[in-house]
């Protein structure tokens, strides 16, 4: 029985190791959720292609079969897409396709104005997600940005790794071969670790 305590005192030591590893290798695999503004208290607005910006109380995407999708503001004003270059809803900020560095035109209205890029991540580095008809089904494609003033280029594993090239650890993590689907989840971690780098604790 006197044998048995120390085995069992060692076991729980070895337990507790194991446990404060994974605590930090979690963080890392479970992926922040893309940004989600509290509708509460973010703004809606709008900004128009002549560069003007307009604030609305509610702002709301209108589509339909027979629709053209638009955004209907304070349930009375409607806005077509050719004339917003950028617009917060409450829920989510998006861009309009002229702002992003692609030769590639959608007309997928899903959960933006057709064409127009979401914004799932925010800070020093920026991402945006977007649908488009590959010919047979909607695919989803990334562009990266560089702060708010950056250009919003095409996702590619070699602009990911120049923008994140001064944080070791976004770096590290990125260029590790571990296994995240979707591929989005691992896009998340990356910008989170280099947009917030005091949340994560270096094992070394």
């Amino acid at each position: 029985m006197k044998k048995s305590i120390p085995a069992l005192a060692l076991l729980c030591i070895t337990s507790l190791v194991f446990n404060a590893c994974s605590v930090s290798q979690n963080a890392v695999a479970n992926a922040p959720e893309p940004e989600k503004a509290n509708p509460a208290a973010a703004s809606c607005y709008v900004v128009k292609t002549d560069g003007s910006t307009q604030q609305y109380s509610t702002l709301k995407l209108v589509t339909g079969v027979l629709v053209t999708p638009h955004l209907l503001a304070d349930g009375k004003t409607v806005i077509e897409s050719k004339d917003v270059m950028a617009y917060q809803d409450g829920r989510r900020f998006a861009v309009s396709q002229k702002l992003l560095k692609t030769s590639k035109t959608s007309y997928v209205a899903v959960e933006t104005l057709p064409g127009f890029a979401v914004r799932i991540a925010r800070g020093k580095l920026n991402i945006y997600s977007r649908k488009y008809y590959n010919g047979n089904t909607a695919v989803t494609e990334y562009f990266l940005q560089s702060g708010d003033e950056g250009e919003i280029v095409s996702y590619s594993p070699a602009a990911m790794k120049e923008l994140i090239k001064d944080n070791t650890a976004a770096v590290d993590y990125y260029n590790s071969k571990v296994k995240v689907s979707p591929k989005s989840k691992k896009l998340l971690v990356t910008a989170d670790m280099y947009n917030n780098p005091g949340q994560y604790i270096s094992k070394n």
